[in-house]
């Protein structure tokens, strides 16, 4: 994915708001990816869900790059979630030109990681009260949930690896 210069910073994607440029690394896409994730199924209780291309684009309000790129990056998101065990999921298939999660649910460590006090007041008392509320979260908050919810996995890791 290619990088842009806005003057301020080298980053994956720059966006304007009311508040003018907004400069987002690769990372913070990523985190705001997962964020997004984690509110859709926070939504969804312990229901199992499927994901597919359509449900990227409808979960991904924010999407940077091509159609194929921000398929890539939901599906690497969901990887990395799997793989850390944030998530499960039932059965993942992938072929030429998509792929398929097929019942994915949050695991007790995902648990755990929304129901976490973060340190950022903009957060609230946790993750899963602060999807839970009404209203639509902005990008930089969905930016935040997933930092936390990395940094959580990160540190627990960290802290295993002594």
């Amino acid at each position: 994915m290619a990088s842009e210069e806005n003057g301020r910073c080298k980053c994956f994607a720059s966006y304007s708001n009311n508040n003018g440029a907004i400069c987002m690394s690769t990372m913070e896409y990523h985190y705001q990816t997962m964020g997004r994730i984690l509110s859709f199924l926070v939504q969804k209780g312990f229901s199992r869900v499927d994901f597919d291309e359509s449900d990227a684009m409808y979960v991904m309000t924010e999407r940077w790059g091509s159609e194929e790129e921000v398929l890539q990056t939901f599906a690497d998101v969901l990887h990395w979630m799997n793989d850390e065990s944030l998530i499960r999921v039932g059965k993942i298939q992938e072929y030429e030109g998509g792929y398929a999660f097929s019942g994915v649910q949050l695991t007790s460590k995902g648990v755990a990681a929304i129901q976490a006090k973060p340190n950022d007041p903009e957060l609230g008392e946790s993750i899963e009260k602060k999807i839970s509320q009404s209203g639509s979260l902005d990008a930089s908050v969905y930016t935040k949930i997933g930092s936390f919810v990395g940094g959580l996995i990160g540190g627990a890791t960290q802290a295993l690896s002594g």
